[in-house]
């Protein structure tokens, strides 16, 4: 019987795949906003009652399907900068698919990006978490993801320009200026 489980386990975690597969691949070429759930289910070749089995929406497969990234070299003691500097090298390794999530975007894809956000600075929204955090460090954290949110509709914007030094010195001062405040 456990052999029955784990085919069936292996089954499960295939199809999710192919599903969460399905979104990068399709984000390679289509904007978000035009992406359907029709659309995820041909590419994976898996039925909407198979795709609605696995996610709620297109949406929930978006924070999912997020969560896959992990950004190089991040963990819960990075500084800011550092954070800054490796979600722009994935933006510049990725600026097609970046353009495609954040052009256009809906209030709801960008609240799902800056929630990403928080959760690598190991923030979380969630009214029940347990965790004490300094409030001055939510507040913080929330400003810079909603900042990193914009600097990536920024980038859009002006076409992913190869030198943002000067956009990140803005942005280091901000987060000192942020810093000193207590």
């Amino acid at each position: 019987m456990p052999d029955n489980i784990n085919k069936q386990d292996i089954r499960i975690a295939k199809t999710r795949n192919a599903i969460i597969d399905a979104m990068s691949e399709l984000l390679k070429y289509r904007n978000f906003n035009h992406i359907t759930v029709k659309d995820l289910c041909a590419e994976a070749l898996v039925s909407r009652a198979t795709f609605y089995a696995h996610f709620e929406d297109k949406y929930a497969l978006l924070q999912h399907w997020l969560t896959e990234f992990r950004l190089e070299d991040i963990n819960k003691d990075n500084t800011y900068e550092q954070l800054e500097t490796s979600i722009n090298n994935f933006v510049q390794n990725n600026k097609t698919v970046i353009k495609n999530l954040v052009d256009e975007a809906s209030n709801e894809v960008l609240d799902i990006l800056h929630e990403y956000i928080l959760s690598v600075l190991n923030i979380s929204s969630e009214k029940n978490e347990k965790r004490i955090i300094s409030p001055k460090y939510v507040v913080l954290s929330s400003f810079y993801a909603g900042g990193m949110v914009n600097y990536l509709l920024w980038q859009v914007k002006h076409k992913f320009p190869s030198d943002v030094t000067p956009m990140n010195i803005y942005l280091f001062k901000i987060i000192e200026r942020l810093r000193e405040l207590d």
